[in-house]
């Protein structure tokens, strides 16, 4: 109901993505022509069996889950981490359009609905985002996510249990050795109880070297979390 007020009250006037001229929201934060292009590019490669990068030409395993299998049990994204996706959550990300998570929630939705290797789901885990970077922005774009993912499903989310200890520098232009050193003992488990024994959906924004999601399947699964598995908006390619 507040976002219906919210897209009376201040609608968009442009297409988020594209800037095409129109009334546009929460539930139609970008244009036709863009949602085409989305849907167009969702299927346009093969995707990794396993961690859902897309490839080059055929199907099986990226590089990656061939010389290390990630310790989740699957992973997959809406599209590629291409625009328009990339656009899309920059927009929320940076310029703070808070409103383009329950699209992109709702389309993060259809995708688990869809993959019956995310079954079942006990508890929504977004991934924490660090102290600096919240302060400065002023919210975790990747729990608005999960909170609308968490809504769609009505299952329970926890943004109290994974907790991000350590201030790491931007992964930005680091190798992805560089980003996996960076990023150790980053997360720490509050409380294991919530999460012991349980199916756990982890939620982010992107996947690209997948270093993030790596190391906080790992203090999950040795927190005593049964499975993991991995639902982002965007993921890179994996050729």
């Amino acid at each position: 109901m507040l976002d219906i007020i919210m897209d009376i009250l201040f609608p968009q006037n442009v297409c988020c993505i594209c800037r095409e001229p129109g009334r546009f929201g929460s539930r139609h934060p970008w244009c036709e022509h863009c949602q085409g292009e989305m849907n167009i590019m969702q299927s346009s490669l093969p995707v990794c069996t396993h961690c859902g990068k897309y490839l080059e030409t055929g199907a099986g395993l990226c590089k990656d889950c061939q010389q290390m299998p990630p310790q989740f049990n699957i992973a997959r994204a809406v599209g590629p981490y291409e625009e328009p996706y990339r656009i899309a959550v920059k927009v929320l990300k940076f310029l703070g359009r808070k409103y383009l998570a329950q699209k992109m929630g709702e389309m993060m939705v259809e995708v688990l609905k869809n993959e019956p290797d995310f079954w079942p789901i006990d508890i929504i885990i977004p991934v924490p985002i660090s102290p600096g970077n919240l302060k400065q922005r002023g919210f975790n774009q990747t729990e608005l996510l999960a909170a609308q993912i968490s809504r769609k499903l009505r299952i329970p989310m926890d943004i109290n249990t994974l907790t991000r200890i350590k201030e790491t520098p931007s992964q930005r232009e680091l190798t992805k050795e560089e980003r996996e050193k960076n990023l150790l003992c980053a997360f720490e488990i509050k409380e294991k109880r919530k999460i012991y024994r349980k199916n756990i959906l982890l939620v982010d924004d992107v996947y690209t070297t997948g270093s993030t999601i790596r190391e906080c399947t790992r203090v999950l699964l040795e927190a005593g979390g049964n499975r993991v598995s991995v639902i982002t908006w965007a993921t890179g390619k994996g050729f």
